[in-house]
């Protein structure tokens, strides 16, 4: 896995996912520290995929292991295409990149260690075109005094 702060990210990581497909049972890991829980974030989630990918969107389980050993379970839809077909995200060649945002303006509760485990919810196994699923905490606009 791959981790980097951006001017704009407090966390980005992003997994390669095998050519021959995103098994169900093999969930993409992201380990990050809070040390500000008055701090809001905005959740992104980072979806590169080719051309072949056969579903205008994707369903994924997001499960969230808490410092205190708590664990939360969220499912995230994905629009990867419009009606007519035509992808939303942008891309160069075969490639699409998509940047989804699931939460706006949220804080952690307590300090600590988190981990997040994303897992796709699709009715196809493996699932094929998906290259990278990456995540992203970004400082939110909600944040008193800004």
């Amino acid at each position: 896995m791959s981790a980097g702060c951006g001017p704009d990210a407090i966390f980005a990581g992003s997994e390669a996912i095998p050519e021959t497909g995103w098994e169900a049972d093999a969930p993409v890991a992201f380990e990050w520290t809070v040390q500000d829980t008055t701090l809001r974030q905005d959740f992104f989630l980072d979806i590169r995929h080719d051309q072949s990918y056969p579903f205008s969107n994707i369903y994924l389980f997001l499960d969230v292991n808490f410092p205190n050993g708590k664990r939360l379970r969220d499912t995230v839809a994905c629009d990867l295409a419009d009606e007519q077909g035509r992808w939303l995200g942008t891309g160069f060649g075969n490639l699409v990149d998509q940047r989804v945002r699931f939460r706006s303006g949220n804080a952690f509760p307590i300090p600590g260690n988190y981990r997040m485990e994303v897992r796709h919810a699709m009715r196809l196994n493996p699932l094929p075109g998906i290259h990278d699923v990456g995540f992203r905490l970004e400082r939110s606009r909600m944040n008193p005094g800004e």
